[in-house]
């Protein structure tokens, strides 16, 4: 991951970072410019937004959990209506 300095635009270095919240999604990096004219330090804020693709262990589960709402009925028509590849 790059980062860059937001005076110069110059690439940065993390030196450290703060967990905001527990599960680590949201992040304060500590950084300092590589620029030696510029010598900027700063901290950047870096957040987990969305999925783009799940991990597959999620999908499987909420498969479940959706396929555990239908009744006995509903579960096998839908199974009855997929066909193997």
């Amino acid at each position: 991951m790059s980062v860059y300095c937001p005076n110069c635009q110059e690439k940065a270095r993390i030196t450290s970072r703060n967990n905001l919240t527990e599960r680590k999604t949201v992040v304060d990096l500590y950084c300092e410019c590589k620029n030696p004219l510029c010598q900027a330090r700063f901290v950047e804020t870096k957040s987990f937004t969305r999925w783009i693709n799940p991990p597959a262990n999620s999908t499987l589960q909420l498969a479940a959990n959706l396929l555990n709402t239908l009744s006995k009925d509903e579960r096998n028509k839908l199974l009855n209506g997929i066909s193997p590849p």
